[in-house]
C-alpha cells in the first residue's frame, strides 16, 4: 500500500448536511419554525429524480432532500443509547449559549423532547428532539451551575 504523503483534508471544509425527507414542504416548514433556518435556495437533483431545499442560519447549512415513489423507511427511532446500535449518521447536533431558554422554547413549541437538559460530563449537556419524521436533533449546553449554601 502507497504512503500518502499530503492529505487533501486541508483543503476541504463542510458544506452542509443532508437529510432525507419524505415531505420537504412541511419539513422546510419545521426547521424554519423550530429553528430559525431561511431557504437559500430550492432545486431539483436529475441524477437522483430529487427535490432539494438549502437551509441557512446561525452557522450551518441543512439540505433537505426529497424523492417522490417509492417506499421511504422511516428513521430508526431507536431511545438513546439504543439509537448507537443502528449504524450511521446519529444526529444534527447543535450548541446553545442557554440550553435551559432553548429548551423552554422547545417545549413551548411541541417539539418532541428526547431528553431535557441531560447532564453528559461534568459541564455539558444536552437537549435531544426528533423532527416530526424521527430525525434526532441533539444540543448542547454548558450544564447548568448549581450553588448551595
Amino acid at each position: 500500500m502507497a504512503t500518502i504523503q499530503s492529505s487533501p483534508a486541508p483543503a476541504l471544509r463542510l458544506n452542509n448536511v443532508a437529510l432525507a425527507v419524505a415531505d420537504l414542504d412541511s419539513m422546510i416548514d419545521w426547521y424554519r419554525n423550530v429553528f430559525g433556518l431561511q431557504v437559500e435556495t430550492r432545486g431539483h437533483f436529475n441524477p437522483v429524480n430529487a427535490d432539494f431545499a438549502m437551509l441557512t442560519g446561525n452557522g450551518f447549512r441543512l439540505e433537505l432532500v426529497s424523492r417522490q415513489g417509492g417506499e421511504h423507511r422511516p428513521a430508526d427511532r431507536s431511545a438513546p443509547p439504543l439509537h448507537l446500535h443502528a449504524l450511521g449518521w446519529k444526529a444534527i447536533v447543535l450548541e446553545s449559549d442557554d440550553l435551559a431558554a432553548t429548551t423552554a422554547t422547545l417545549t413551548a413549541l411541541g417539539v418532541e423532547i428526547v431528553w431535557a437538559e441531560q447532564a453528559l460530563t461534568p459541564t455539558l449537556a444536552s437537549t435531544m428532539v426528533r423532527d416530526p419524521e424521527g430525525n434526532l436533533v441533539n444540543i448542547f449546553g454548558e450544564l447548568a451551575q448549581t450553588c448551595c449554601s
